[in-house]
């Protein structure tokens, strides 16, 4: 009989965890798992790429009245006198309004779980995929033999309450990070949970990457262009970047940095970006379903983040033989070794422009940096492995 899966996780839009997730249902064996997935709002641009085999589960009619704001879902549920629901409306919105971004999903949860319409199936395992949200609803709402937890960034950065945290991971079987040192991490913040915590990498496909590279030309040769990917949310450091697209512009490098992703940090580079008459040098381009032409085709790739799981896209400029410019986050030591396939720098704009400059100003250091990247052997395949073991007795 096949052993039945739930993947849980708030939505498929262009992020890491999410790319992991859909290359994960694709590569398991559909002969030995039955796949299921819990995703709470299915508009993700990645749900078309979740295979026809795995059954989905939305969060039901309530989520979806939820999900249309603050005072349309209140009104409708004043007009229907469900006083509990207009309750837990409010108490999610004042608590969101009360604390930091990554502790309000923490301590808004019990009222947003009212929301939500679990699958009704039980699974022999089931798997919150992401921190925070989706390991609340593994513990709190499935019925299941085992259950397992994602963190996928360096969790002493989320400014989490531990203690909230720990009463959760307490009734995981598995705590899983996506590379050694964000596995430390968690060692070292939960040693009561030694036993239980592993390190379970992103399934990456680099036939897959390479094929869509060459999807189309949509880059000019000519152009000295830059390339960003990841959601635009303030982990990101996405205005260290404008700031040192600036510099690079006054001193009279004309580069074209497109930024491929979307987020509320749109909100505040927009006027920024004006402010500095850099519309045409930092270009928001959205969310687009397939980054790669532009990493393949840009003169260096460069991630700014705060910090960082182990990075999906850094990974990914790797097996595109790009150079790659990376801010310092902890986790990137894992990946890059600085001057050898990549240049590290400190989270400083000034910084960032002079690496970039030095990088963009000399084919020498690219070369040095292109030819060590294609002649590292890139390991993938291990992942499947190191997942499917947490799934045995």
């Amino acid at each position: 009989m096949k052993k039945k899966l739930l993947f849980i996780i708030p939505g498929l839009h262009m992020g890491g965890a999410e790319k992991a997730l859909v290359n994960l249902l694709k590569k398991l064996d559909k002969e030995q798992y039955a796949l299921h997935l819990w995703v709470f709002d299915p508009s993700g641009v990645l749900m078309h790429e979740v295979p026809k085999e795995v059954k989905i589960w939305d969060a039901g009619a309530r989520f979806a009245q939820f999900s249309k704001g603050f005072l349309p879902s209140v009104l409708y549920w004043l007009l229907r006198f469900q006083w509990h629901l207009v309750l837990h409306r409010l108490r999610f919105t004042w608590i969101t309004q009360r604390h930091s971004v990554n502790q309000a999903e923490q301590y808004s949860w019990k009222a947003l779980r009212k929301f939500l319409t679990p699958p009704s199936d039980a699974f022999d395992v089931a798997i919150g995929f992401l921190e925070k949200t989706s390991i609340y609803a593994c513990v709190d709402c499935i019925t299941a033999s085992k259950k397992i937890g994602f963190i996928r960034v360096d969790y002493t950065f989320l400014n989490l309450d531990k203690t909230f945290d720990a009463a959760y991971f307490q009734q995981l079987d598995y705590l899983c990070a996506n590379g050694n040192l964000s596995e430390a991490v968690l060692l070292r913040e939960f040693p009561s949970l030694q036993t239980r915590i592993r390190c379970v990498e992103n399934v990456t496909f680099p036939e897959t990457i390479c094929e869509r590279a060459r999807a189309e030309k949509v880059i000019d040769p000519n152009e000295i262009t830059l390339v960003t990917v990841g959601r635009l949310e303030g982990q990101k450091g996405y205005l260290l970047a404008l700031e040192a697209c600036k510099i690079l512009v006054d001193r009279g490098i004309p580069v074209r940095w497109y930024i491929i992703g979307e987020g509320s940090e749109r909100q505040k580079l927009e006027p920024q970006i004006a402010a500095y008459q850099l519309q045409d040098h930092f270009i928001l381009l959205g969310r687009l379903e397939n980054p790669y032409p532009y990493m393949q085709q840009c003169s260096v790739y460069v991630q700014t983040s705060l910090y960082e799981g182990k990075s999906n896209t850094v990974n990914e400029a790797k097996i595109l033989k790009k150079p790659i410019v990376v801010t310092d986050f902890d986790v990137v030591f894992e990946q890059i070794t600085s001057g050898v396939n990549g240049i590290i720098v400190a989270k400083h704009p000034e910084a960032i422009a002079e690496a970039l400059i030095e990088v963009l100003q000399s084919p020498e250091l690219q070369q040095k940096l292109t030819s060590q990247l294609a002649q590292e052997s890139q390991r993938y395949g291990n992942e499947i492995a190191q997942f499917t073991a947490l799934l045995t007795p």
